[in-house]
């Protein structure tokens, strides 16, 4: 499509904003959304208030439609056009770019392929259990089917491996404590439903959407632990040390953290329904976002931080 020139705007060169997305394929509102951004430059008007794109927007979407391909941000794409207005023509910071786009894919196609590994395992381990359809019980009391799933997670050793634990450890608390003094840290996923942690050490573990509901955690050590999206709810953590833990997303209603060190500990975004605070440290702790209704605060030491 050539620019127009008949056409209400007079003797104005360029396209109208329907003329220009026909063009280029992309809707309207697209490239408003350009603007805003300012990918694209303020077009001119007309006397009659019409916006004119020159061919200076319609390199650009071409040039943005491009770049998007290779899986850039509009953010970067923004980068690359700012250079370009500049006098810079961006060849080393597009490469780059790109390159650090397909380590990133790199990495996420990794953790894809750990996350399916897992999954196949657990379900392997009780598929045989697994009838072939939905079975109606009206007498149904437990859930039979949350059973096997906590089957498959106690069945799976913490690096990946099946073994008889019944051999080694009474119970799933207690090989926690020994992975953790060889070294390990990383317990993301596991199952510690109602388990016995008490006066344990485990600063600076991973316990990353971790199942410990119900569990004793108290007096423990966990300095700088993190329980990013775990489930704590009525986990009794009383005394315990948990400086500048991170309990991001972490569902804790009912716990309770009566006299905890809590000393610039990260609360952000988590669920604290009629937690029990009383006599806690609460220096530099931040609340950002968190759900408190109902929280017990105490004789607290100091409310600090964002809340």
């Amino acid at each position: 499509m050539e620019p127009i020139e008949n056409s209400p705007v007079g003797s104005a060169r360029g396209w109208l904003i329907g003329e220009l997305s026909h063009l280029v394929e992309i809707p309207v509102q697209t490239i408003r959304y350009y603007e805003r951004l300012e990918l694209l430059l303020k077009p001119h008007r007309t006397q009659q208030g019409y916006r004119i794109y020159s061919t200076d927007a319609l390199e650009r979407l071409l040039f943005i439609q491009g770049v998007k391909a290779f899986g850039l941000s509009l953010d970067e794409i923004k980068q690359l056009l700012d250079l370009q207005v500049a006098h810079t023509i961006p060849y080393a910071t597009f490469k780059l770019m790109v390159k650090q786009k397909l380590d990133k894919l790199d990495l996420q196609i990794q953790e894809l392929i750990t996350q399916r590994q897992d999954i196949s395992q657990r379900l392997d381990l009780i598929a045989e259990a697994l009838p072939d359809s939905d079975i109606t019980n009206v007498d149904l009391i437990q859930n039979p089917l949350l059973n096997l799933i906590s089957t498959s997670s106690n069945s799976i050793d913490l690096d990946g491996n099946q073994y008889d634990r019944s051999r080694l450890f009474p119970d799933l608390s207690q090989e926690v404590l020994y992975m953790y003094s060889v070294g390990r840290r990383n317990f993301r996923l596991i199952n510690l439903i109602s388990a016995k942690l008490n006066g344990a050490n485990l600063s600076g573990a991973d316990f990353t959407n971790a199942k410990l509901m119900l569990s004793d955690l108290c007096e423990v050590s966990m300095i700088a632990t993190k329980f990013v999206g775990a489930n704590l709810a009525g986990a009794m953590m009383s005394e315990a040390c948990l400086q500048k833990a991170d309990f991001t997303d972490a569902l804790l209603v009912g716990a309770d953290l009566s006299g905890a060190d809590l000393e610039e500990a990260n609360f952000t975004a988590a669920n604290l329904g009629g937690v029990n605070f009383t006599g806690a440290n609460l220096r530099g702790v931040n609340f950002s976002e968190a759900i408190l209704t109902g929280a017990d605060f105490t004789k607290t030491d100091i409310l600090l931080g964002n809340n």
